[in-house]
């Protein structure tokens, strides 16, 4: 197998348009698919050696995050804690140590598991991504990306994610069989905009609940424009098991799902107020 090491997009872009290779990033899930067959590139881009894919800045209105960044680097950033609670938050109940340590914010898209921790609170906060291929750039909003299929064509790169900073509040929680080191069973994060005591605007995605994360928009609407209080929360409680009931149908989780969920969703928004939400 052939192995390339670039030191920026422009070269590893180059180097998949001339060789039939694959991206890596931390490589703990494209590393286990090539031992059990599930895919065999003839050949590896490594993307470590590229600075810029490790960026976590602000920017003209953004917060910007490289692809490489991994979970550990995210969950010890006091950029991501003020400007994306709920990202913070995933990334310190994601996996081992060892696990946070490799992984990277764009392997987890790229293999796009169902129960994929960074991709609801990215769907919450309205995340876009910033994709690279030999055809030119692209920027497209993670909604919109997740229900593309395939989710990447061939030689495409994620460049980076883009989260919109407009005063957003965001929380997240998961249920797994143990805390830290589960896979997520069922995660849920919200972004809520406030206007006094009211919400303005709201955002919530569920993870582990269909094929992918997704953001439900008929939730966000029944949420927005409401008094931020108990009534507000049992509304929401019982519109997510809704959703979770028709995104399940008759799958044997469902049951059980629809019942937890409502527990997660309560987590998720206590997690905001009074000092879990810092402003995006």
């Amino acid at each position: 197998m052939k192995y390339f090491q670039p030191n920026s997009v422009e070269e590893a872009i180059e180097m998949a348009q001339t060789y039939d290779a694959a991206f890596l990033a931390g490589g703990t899930d494209l590393v286990l698919h090539m031992r059990t067959g599930k895919v065999q590139p003839s050949g590896l881009i490594d993307l470590g050696k590229i600075p810029v894919l490790r960026e976590i800045k602000e920017d003209n209105g953004y917060l910007k995050i490289g692809s490489m960044a991994t979970f550990e680097v995210l969950g010890n950033s006091e950029m991501v804690f003020q400007k994306a609670h709920a990202l913070w938050q995933a990334c310190q109940s994601m996996g081992s140590p060892q696990i946070r340590n490799q992984a990277t914010l764009g392997g987890n898209l790229g293999n796009c598991s169902p129960a994929a921790d960074g991709l609801p609170p990215l769907l919450a906060l309205g995340a876009e991504v910033k994709l690279i291929s030999p055809e030119g750039e692209e920027i497209v909003p993670l909604s919109t990306l997740l229900n593309r299929h395939p989710l990447l064509a061939n030689k495409v790169l994620i460049r980076e994610f883009r989260i919109p900073l407009k005063g957003m509040q965001s929380g997240f929680a998961k249920l797994g069989r143990r805390r830290a080191l589960a896979i997520a069973r069922l995660s849920v994060a919200m972004a809520v905009k406030m206007k006094g005591s009211r919400t303005e605007e709201v955002q919530v995605a569920l993870g582990a609940v269909g094929r992918r994360a997704f953001l439900s928009e008929s939730l966000g609407m029944a949420l927005s424009g409401q008094a931020f209080n108990e009534i507000w929360l049992e509304k929401g409680v019982s519109e997510v098991q809704r959703i979770v009931r028709e995104a399940l149908g008759t799958r044997a989780s469902a049951p059980y799902k629809r019942v937890a969920v409502a527990g997660v969703f309560r987590e998720a928004s206590v997690s905001i107020i009074p000092q879990g939400g810092r402003q995006a």
